[in-house]
């Protein structure tokens, strides 16, 4: 018992602190850096072109086989850390170059993830998969808190040269952590083919309607992340009371979207979950939309952060359950990372055009148009209602 119990804690401990890693990088590009950007008067089709380097992100998987083959884990890890140190200290020290160390940030974040997620299932035993994963997503969603909330607190108090250099020596802390890991030398099993998998996957029955529902569900809410934050800064607030409300609020107002949309799918099924919890999370993005319109006043703004990320969380809950849904129990592993790909580059596009949209048409009519780009895929939806064999609740 005394050893189960220290193999918890040891366990749970590596899997909170590395996650917890994994979350601020991602944070910081996601949320701070566009406030920051905004904040300093760039353009938004500057700002909607900057989030381009979450790619990152959604091409990860091209070279994971390069960290699976060379190395440790924990050398990935400490290696990802250093870059990651690098881009953050430069951030803070100069504006020169930013772009090209906020894509080394991304880049060494994305690769931090896969050695990460490789790192925990070899340390962790199979049964303690259930309490480390509760550890992990609770340390990753802190990771947002602190990443686009706190650390947008301190720049609205000491400067953004102490919010970036804060961010760098919390992960030279978590380097030094990293020097301690167990090594993780051993016998490596071979990697699954992934664009045979593909193949495969799209061979299966209804793959085109399956495959349309991943690049679209998400569609409205990638339409309007990205604009949120410099949308409260062109309308006066600081960075201080933004970081608060629309992360730190916000991410605890989403972790209860996804608590009551994933009671929801086990209650309803899927199908229910997917149809009436996307409604939410397209109607979700009107308080944008009506508070832009009218130009109403902070509570207005504060009630539609708090819809807003309500409808996000549920929209989650559904959409991460299908996605596990439509995967082939067998190749489970791969066939997600590839469809998380495929969701992802919706994401990274949207992104890229928000800022144009934005700034050309205004805020309002974007922000109508968030709301209008979450509607096709619910008549989509009816097409996959028979699928039971696919769509497993």
């Amino acid at each position: 018992m005394i050893n189960r119990e220290r193999t918890s804690l040891y366990v749970g401990t590596i899997a909170a602190i590395l996650y917890f890693s994994e979350g601020l990088p991602f944070g910081i590009v996601k949320e701070l850096v566009p406030l920051y950007l905004r904040v300093e008067h760039v353009e938004l089709k500057v700002i909607g072109l900057a989030s381009t380097v979450s790619a990152a992100w959604t091409l990860k998987f091209f070279w994971s086989p390069l960290v699976d083959a060379f190395g440790t884990y924990r050398r990935w890890i400490a290696g990802a850390l250093i870059a990651i140190i690098i881009s953050l200290a430069a951030l803070a020290s100069t504006p020169a170059f930013f772009y090209v160390f906020l894509a080394l940030l991304a880049i060494g974040s994305a690769t931090q993830d896969i050695a990460v997620d490789a790192f925990t299932i070899r340390a962790t035993p199979p049964s303690l998969l259930g309490p480390v994963n509760s550890i992990r997503v609770t340390a990753y969603r802190i990771a947002l808190m602190v990443g686009g909330g706190a650390l947008a607190a301190l720049a609205g108090r000491a400067g953004w040269r102490a919010a970036f250099g804060a961010a760098a020596a919390i992960a030279v802390l978590i380097l030094i952590f990293t020097m301690t890991l167990p090594d993780d030398r051993g016998e490596r099993t071979e990697r699954a083919h992934l664009f045979g998998d593909l193949l495969h996957w799209l061979r299966r029955p209804r793959a085109g309607i399956l495959l349309a529902i991943v690049f679209l569900y998400r569609l409205g809410e990638f339409a309007i992340v990205t604009m949120i934050k410099p949308y409260w800064v062109d309308r006066g607030y600081s960075p201080a009371e933004i970081g608060t409300i629309t992360s730190v609020v916000g991410v605890i107002v989403s972790v209860i979207g996804v608590i009551i949309g994933g009671w929801f799918v086990a209650r309803y099924g899927l199908y229910a979950g997917l149809l009436w919890l996307g409604i939410a999370q397209t109607l979700s993005n009107l308080g944008y939309a009506l508070v832009a319109t009218i130009a109403a006043g902070r509570w207005a703004i504060y009630a539609a952060a708090v819809v807003e990320n309500l409808g996000y969380g549920v929209g989650t809950a559904a959409f991460l359950a299908y996605l596990m849904s439509i995967c082939e129990r067998e190749r489970a592993a791969t066939e997600y990372a590839l469809l998380s790909a495929a969701f992802g580059f919706t994401g990274t596009v949207m992104g890229a055009v928000s800022g144009y949209i934005a700034q050309y048409a205004g805020y309002p009519i974007y922000f109508w148009l968030t709301v209008i780009l979450g509607i096709p895929v619910l008549f989509l939806l009816p097409l996959i209602r028979n699928e039971t064999s696919l769509l497993r609740a």
